[in-house]
């Protein structure tokens, strides 16, 4: 299988082809995306291959191999800062994209038209001076409904694909969310994980109620991403760190969907808080994590064992990669 790693860095996308070894920037040379732009957001559809969207200060821009560049997709998200970008499993044409300051915005029509949301969220909040929204998911069973989080105002979700949204934090020990996972069972039960500032936090009543889960294995409490290999998997690999930005981190893995956990075996002490881990359902073995500050690690067993890649990549904001 043919793949790219892609890097969102306060200097652009970079890209890999041979696993990590190497990256590049993926260059606009005239025209297009700014090859310094800061950006925070890259996101990739199983069912358009070689297509890369990236969110950025400088708007919203869309990646093709076909093209071999950077186009400008046109959107009310002008002079925001575009941190978080989300299409639908079901509909690669469905595009949400979570903002700073907290907004959210959508399109049904592949970014030809948007639809300003009409998210209720603190616009001001104390460390960070302005909220923003760290996540944005499609229910993994009802595709009208969006789940998102926001620092500092907690959890929310849209069961009308963004018109309205309902705040669901009872429960939450600190509203300075991160990150969700799901796990739905045959039984139609479902539980759901919650990353935040304060630890990890679990719902079992979808999301209505919270309580605060004992980690023992965490050296800190700040716990940043939330990632499955696969949809729907037990499986769940947490970053933590020291603080935002930090100095140092970890990864945890659970095979339990959060009942249990471990610390994974990492070659190198992380330099900074572990901001971002990049799966794909196309090989639940192979994972990415990339700290705040520049440093790229990777798993070929499913999250157990992490080597420190060589190169380092300056600010890394969100990894992931995708088959092209």
């Amino acid at each position: 299988m043919s793949y790219k790693a892609y890097a969102a860095t306060m200097q652009s996308v970079w890209f890999s082809e041979d696993g990590g070894v190497s990256w590049n920037r993926l260059l606009t040379p005239t025209g297009g995306f700014y090859n310094e732009a800061r950006t925070w957001a890259v996101c990739t559809h199983a069912d358009r291959p070689g297509e890369l969207l990236a969110g950025s200060d400088q708007g919203l821009y869309r990646f093709s191999e076909e093209a071999g560049r950077f186009d400008h997709v046109p959107s009310p998200m002008e002079g925001l800062h575009i941190l978080k970008i989300a299409q639908s499993p079901a509909d690669p044409d469905c595009i949400v994209c979570g903002t700073r300051p907290a907004e959210i915005f959508i399109s049904e029509d592949n970014g030809a038209t948007w639809m300003r949301s009409n998210l209720d969220a603190s616009t001001e909040c104390w460390f960070i001076n302005t909220s923003r929204v760290t996540s944005v998911h499609f229910d993994p069973k009802d595709a009208d409904t969006i789940w998102i989080t926001v620092e500092i105002d907690g959890v929310f979700r849209s069961t009308d694909r963004g018109r309205t949204w309902e705040m669901i934090i009872r429960g939450l020990h600190d509203n300075d969310t991160h990150d969700l996972v799901f796990r739905d069972r045959e039984d139609g039960s479902r539980t759901v994980l919650c990353s935040t500032e304060d630890g990890v936090h679990r719902s079992d009543d979808n999301g209505a109620t919270w309580e605060q889960l004992v980690v023992p294995q965490a050296r800190w409490d700040y716990f940043r991403s939330l990632k499955q290999p696969a949809e729907n998997s037990d499986t769940v690999i947490a970053s933590v760190g020291d603080k935002p930005s930090g100095e140092a981190g970890q990864l945890l893995v659970s095979r339990d969907f959060g009942e249990s956990w471990a610390e994974c075996e990492m070659s190198h002490p992380a330099n900074s808080t572990i901001w971002s881990i990049g799966t794909n359902a196309a090989d639940t073995s192979l994972l990415f994590a990339a700290t705040i500050f520049g440093q790229v690690f990777r798993s070929v067993d499913g999250g157990e064992r992490w080597q420190k890649m060589e190169r380092e990549l300056g600010e890394i904001r969100m990894i992931t990669w995708a088959p092209v």
